[in-house]
Order: C-alpha cells, then structure tokens, then sequence
C-alpha cells in the first residue's frame, strides 16, 4: 500500500496520460490528412488561385518578385489553415460526443438515482469525506445487466453507474469495486478516456470510412496505397486506445489499494475471487484488443507496483510511428508561415515532434529511473529507443503523403503535395537512413535514462515534476536539428535531389551546431559523475548496487528507490531503499551496507541527498545544458546562411522522374547514365535559341543545378542570362536582380521566386 499510495499520489504524469498523448498525435495526423484530401486535393479553385498570382503587367523587378512571393505564400498559408481545421473539429466534435454521450448513456442503460439503497449507503461509506463532491448512485437496469459498475460523470458532478444485479455481490467485492471506481474519478481520467473514445469513432466513421468509399469508386493511381495506409492508421489507433484503457484500470487498481481506509489486500482478494478469462478473452488479449488486463496481471501490478511505470519496445515502437505520421504534415503547416525558410520549418517541425515524443518517452523513462525499473537499464532502453527510431522510419512511410507522387499522379496537386516515398529509392540509401534513425534513437534513450539518473528523479518531492519538465524540454530542443534534418533528407532522397542538394543539407555550421548540442546534452551526466565521485572513505550507499562485496560506505543518499528495488548488489551487498519503506521491518539495514561502515540509525536517513561541495544542482545544470543545447540547435539551423537556401527551399523536386542508378547499355546501343550525372546545361555550342527560351528546361536546369548555380558568381550570371531570357515576367525579374551584383550575396526573393516559379510550371504545366 506505501508504493501503491507513492506512485499514485506522485505529481509525475501517470502511464494512462502518456498513453493518451499518443492517440491524441495519431488522431490529429489522420483528421490534418484528410482535410488536406477532401477540401484541398480534392478541389480544383487551389490550382487556379495559385496561378492568379502569376502578374499581367511588367513592373519594377523587386515589385514583381514581391507580389508573387507574397500571393504564392498566402494561398499555402490559406490551404494550412484549411487543413489544421481538421484536427480542430475532431477536437470540438470530440468534446460535443462526450457531452451528449454521458446523458445518452444513462438514458440508454434506463437508470435511475438513489440515494437510500444499501447500495448507496455503502458508496457512502466507502467515499471519502472532504475530497470534492461526493458521487451520486445510478443503478442501470433492463436488458444484459450483469454484476459491474462504472464510473461517470464529470469532476464537479461524479456518478458511478452499478448494475441493478450489483447487490447480490458480498460486501467486501461490491466496497472493492466502489473503490476502484472512485479512483478512477479521482484520477481523471473518465473524461479524457471518454474523448479518447470519441476521437476514435470519428477517426473511423467521419474520415477512414468516406475515404475508404471514395477511393473505392475512384482509386486512380494513389488508391490502393492511401486504403493500406488508412488501414494502418486506423490499426495504431485501435491498439493504443486499448492499450490506454487497460494501463487505467492498473492505475485505478493501484489508487484504491493505496485508499489509507480500505482492508489490507481488500482490491488483490477481490481480483483473486475473478473469473478466469475464457479463450475469446486470452485472444484479444494477444492481439492487443483487450480492454481490461486479465486478473492475474492486475494482482501482479498489485505485487510490484512499478511493473505499470516501464517503457517496453513496443510502446517506442507506437510512439516512433505516431511521430512519423505526424511530422510531415506539421511540418508542411510550419513551412506554410515561413515559406522562405523550409529547412527552418523543418527544424521547428522537429523541435514541435521532439516535444510531443518527449512527452511520452521521457517521462516514462524518468519514471522508471524513479522506480528502478528494469527497462531502464543500459540495453534495454537501448533496444527501446532503436525501436523509436523504427517507428519514426516506418510512420514516416505509412502516412498518407507518402502514398506516391502527388504532382505526377494527381491534376491537382498543391502546394502542400510532395513526394516522401523511399520505395523508389536504392536499398542502400534506405538502409543508411534505418540505420541513422535506429542508432540515433538508441543513444537518445541512453542519454534519457542518464539524465534522469544524473539529476536524482524521484517519484515524488517538490522538484520532482518540474524536474521532468525540464527534461521534456530539453529532450525536446536536442531532438528538433536530428529530427528535422533527417525528414528533409529524406524528403530530398525520395525526389531525387542531386547529391550536392542533400549534403547541403548537413553541412559544416550544421555539425558544427549538433557538436555543440550534444555537449550540452553531456553536461548532466558530467556534473553528477563529478560530484558521485567516491572519496577515500568509501562510496555512497545509492552506489552500492554498483559496488563490489565489502565496500564501504561513505555516506547514506536514500529517496531514489522504492523498496520494489533491487536491494543488493553483484557482490549481495544490501543497499538502500527509500524512506517510507526504510521502517518497515522488512526493509534492509543501512549500517548493513559495508562489513566495517558505522551504524547510522534510521533517524539519520534523509529523502535529499546530504548538502555539500560534492552536491549536484540540478538547476544550474540544467540550465546549462539547456543554453548550450538550444545555442547548438540555433547554429544548426541558422549557421549556414544564403547559400542553403536552394536546398532547403525546393519544393519542385518530387518532378524528378526516376532514373537506374548505375550506367548500362539498352539493346540499341544506346548508353543509359543517371540523370545526375548529366551536365546541368547542355555545352555552349549546342545552346540553341530553341533551347534557350523552353522554360521546361530551364526549370529543370534550376532543379538540377545545386546550390552552385546560385553561388558560384560565374554560374550565377550564366543563369541570370538564361532566365532573362524566356517569356515569364517573374523569371524575367529575377534575372534582372541577380545580375545586378552577381559577385555578392545572392538576393532570396530572386531565389524563392524562381523556385516557386518553376514549381508552379512543373505541377500545372503553366
């Protein structure tokens, strides 16, 4: 019952809220998608709206080149506020079902209050006095009532909703129920579990379902691909629902247990007298479809508590699948407001999902430091975290953009559209991206787990919370350069970007910022390595777990592991446990940690580690950490200056078609090589007038030319000369402001304008 009441009264998030938060992303990716299908795609007023902004009349260059920017950008700036309408009326639509549903359902199960039943004088007595409004009885009757009980209604008005057949159950269950029931409410998570529901059936019936029939009677060429995927979504969805659903009811289990008024093991002797689960039961159980855990799960949790605060493979894997289909479409809202600078969006993209995967994975890792779970050992958060990055590979091809090429299969394909499959893409480079992703996620979780363990996390204490916030937000800002940079590259790897365009992605201010990010990311676990330090009088006791047989004790730092821990070390040396298990009469003796270390008396046992010059202050360090994290980040992300900007700011690339990735010979003797390693124009001699004034190849000239043209000045000019020369005002004015200074820095307007132009010309053909 002490770790049972630790654990639930702890200010860290519980499992049931992190496991919420992922549904939320995966709910919220799917509702953005098919807004974007529906109002955007599936209209043809976007195409045209976009090439109103093309200008009539000839005026100044930079007055050309503004106007059309700024048109261009208003129109996908429109199209992303259009699309984020879509997780915001999932939202609102959510919250309507739950309202109405709290009343239909009472309305459906025919129940009625009472308040002079025995029934309701137990939930009296059970209830405790003084902890908010006390729940009001509603007994449910007619049609398949059984012998259960529910909790419902709201935090200001609780119900709990019991079976008409519920009183022939004997007291001590029915009290046990009761209590399991008010933690539920207590917890609050009724009404979040409700709108979780809710998200879920509209996700099903408001956009898997019309899509589904839509691309039924038209598939096209993207219809099967979008059917595989919205099946997938739908799956993931599913399955985190139930897996929310069930790690509640080990929460509730656990807070009625830990109930000060409740009979000792009251909540494990009314699961033990539970009927066991029958075939059917055991096979959703399996297939991840249950919704409640089995009663012999549940009395394990009861046993050891901290079994419900691990972070398994699979739920990294889930959490990497929902940030994988989220990303893109985040992204592409972000690169809507800042259409100038989509490396950037990219990057804010990242820090925005780092956060949203910080949330779940960091703080269950700090959970299970604070506990002394088992999944937070080296390996095995290790094999967790390259399961995150799996996840984020795998969700990054099962979201609904990366069903194909958006420009070449559709007519309508819009700012917003581009190519992110990597079917297309040689083995080698898929595999080096599997494998980047794999290994970043592996050294992530270790450096999560170090950090909590370096700064002290604990399941409870005032600094225990914003401790783990702050870990969050530093996971957060060491995640955005990594993870943004990543999807670019691939973003580019799957158009068929020219070699010099991809690299440019990584460059020299690029390393030399995630440089300094990752040692600002180190500063925690230095700091606490310095100040853990053994002196000559022995090691620590919270290091004793490390420690050889017969290593003596330099002092006693307890409130770092409950008594579910391991309590001895390789050599079976005792170490310590926490405070509240410290006087109970099974918990080890401190004096006991070294054959010839002074008997220190309980009294001496302190929750905070003693005060002194080897003392680590986790706020100085993390402050540290954070400066030099987020002064990496900037670096990277801003450190390279106009001449990134090509790369970043392609958007026309998905037109790229195809081509063999090493030289061969056709039947005709032809020779076949890459398109990227054709030259970017053809030689001077064969430039003909003809050539000169086709606006196709000169765009593809553009796509095809690097970041050099637009940096080295002779190329510059050679570009400004070819653009001048074809029959469109914005091309035209272009060329007319680089070849004002073509030695000096390159003009983005000039820049941007030229490649929103010639994506224009590649989507509509206009």
């Amino acid at each position: 019952p002490d770790v049972a009441r630790a654990l639930v009264s702890s200010p860290l998030p519980l499992p049931t809220t992190t496991r919420l938060a992922l549904l939320v992303l995966v709910a919220g990716a799917g509702a953005s998608f098919a807004t974007w299908w529906w109002l955007v795609l599936g209209r043809d007023n976007w195409p045209d709206a976009q090439l109103a902004c093309l200008p009539t009349t000839d005026a100044a260059p930079d007055e050309v080149l503004t106007r059309f920017t700024g048109c261009v950008g208003d129109v996908r700036l429109t199209q992303s506020a259009v699309v984020l309408c879509g997780p915001l009326a999932l939202l609102a639509l959510a919250l309507l079902y739950r309202a109405a549903e709290r009343r239909l359902s009472l309305w459906r199960w025919r129940a009625e209050p009472e308040h002079c039943s025995p029934l309701a004088r137990r939930l009296a007595a059970v209830a405790p006095e003084g902890e908010g409004p006390r729940p009001v009885l509603w007994v449910r009757h007619g049609r398949r009532v059984g012998v259960r009980a529910r909790a419902s209604g709201t935090v200001r008005r609780p119900l709990i909703v019991a079976d008409s057949h519920f009183y022939t159950e004997r007291d001590r269950n029915v009290d046990a129920v009761f209590r399991h029931e008010l933690a539920h409410l207590r917890l609050r998570d009724v009404g979040r579990v409700r709108l979780a529901i809710a998200a879920s059936w509209l996700l099903l019936l408001g956009v898997t379902l019309p899509m589904a029939v839509a691309l039924a009677r038209d598939p096209g060429l993207l219809g099967a691909g979008l059917l595989v995927r919205m099946a997938v979504v739908l799956a993931v969805v599913l399955l985190t629902l139930c897996a929310v659903l069930r790690v509640r009811e080990h929460d509730a289990d656990l807070g009625a247990a830990a109930d000060p008024r409740a009979p000792r093991n009251a909540t494990a002797d009314h699961l033990g007298s539970a009927v066991p689960p029958g075939r059917v039961e055991h096979l959703r159980r399996h297939l991840g479809l249950a919704t409640h855990p089995t009663p012999a799960v549940r009395l394990a949790v009861l046993a050891d508590p901290a079994r419900s605060w691990g972070l398994s493979s699979l739920e990294c894997l889930t959490t990497g699948l929902a940030a994988g289909l989220v990303f893109t479409d985040l992204t592409l809202l972000v690169a809507a407001l800042m259409p100038e600078h989509t490396q950037l969006a990219y990057m804010v993209g990242g820090l925005l999902t780092g956060w949203a995967v910080a949330g779940v994975v960091t703080v269950a890792w700090w959970r299970a430091v604070a506990v002394g779970h088992r999944h937070a050992s080296g390996r095995r958060a290790a094999r967790a975290g390259a399961a995150l990055g799996l996840g984020v590979l795998l969700g990054s091809q099962l979201a609904g953009r990366a069903a194909g090429d958006w420009v070449r299969d559709t007519g309508t394909a819009d700012g917003l559209a581009t190519a992110l499959s990597l079917t297309d893409v040689p083995r080698e480079q898929v595999l080096a991206l599997g494998v980047a992703l794999m290994a970043g996620g592996a050294l992530f979780a270790v450096w999560t787990t170090s950090l909590a363990r370096a700064l002290g996390a604990t399941v409870d204490g005032p600094r225990s919370a914003p401790a783990c916030a702050a870990a969050v937000g530093l996971s957060g800002l060491l995640l955005a350069v990594p993870l943004g940079s990543w999807f670019l590259f691939a973003r580019l790897t799957a158009a068929r970007a020219a070699p010099d365009i991809r690299w440019a992605v990584i460059d020299t201010p690029w390393w030399a910022g995630v440089l300094t990010t990752v040692v600002g990311a180190l500063v925690p676990a230095a700091a606490a390595r310095a100040s853990r330090r053994p002196g000559p009088g022995g090691c620590l006791l919270d290091q004793a777990g490390d420690a050889g047989s017969g290593t003596r004790v330099r002092r006693v730092v307890v409130g770092r592991r409950l008594a579910h821990a391991r309590l001895r070390s390789r050599g079976g040396t005792p170490i310590a446990s926490t405070p509240s298990s410290a006087s109970q009469p099974h918990a080890p003796d401190p004096a006991q940690a070294g054959r010839n270390a002074p008997v220190l008396p309980a009294d001496l046992i302190r929750k905070t580690p003693p005060s002194g010059a080897g003392r680590i202050r986790p706020l100085a360090v993390l402050a540290a950490a954070t400066v030099l994290v987020a002064a990496g980040a900037g670096w990277a992300a801003f450190g390279g200056g106009p001449g990134r900007a090509p790369a970043a700011a392609r958007s026309g690339d998905s037109a790229v078609s195809a081509t063999p990735t090493d030289p061969s010979v056709s039947p005709s003797g032809d020779r076949t090589v890459p398109l990227d390693q054709l030259p970017v124009l053809p030689p001077e001699e064969e430039r003909t007038a003809a050539l000169r004034t086709n606006t196709a190849l000169v765009c593809r000239a553009l796509s095809l030319g690097g970041t050099a043209i637009w940096t080295d000045p002779q190329r510059r000019a050679d570009t400004a000369e070819l653009l001048g020369g074809l029959d469109d005002t914005v091309l035209r004015a272009a060329a007319a402001v680089l070849q004002r200074d073509p030695a000096g820095p390159v003009d983005r307007h000039a820049l941007v304008a030229s490649v929103l132009r010639c994506d224009l010309y590649f989507r509509y053909g206009r």
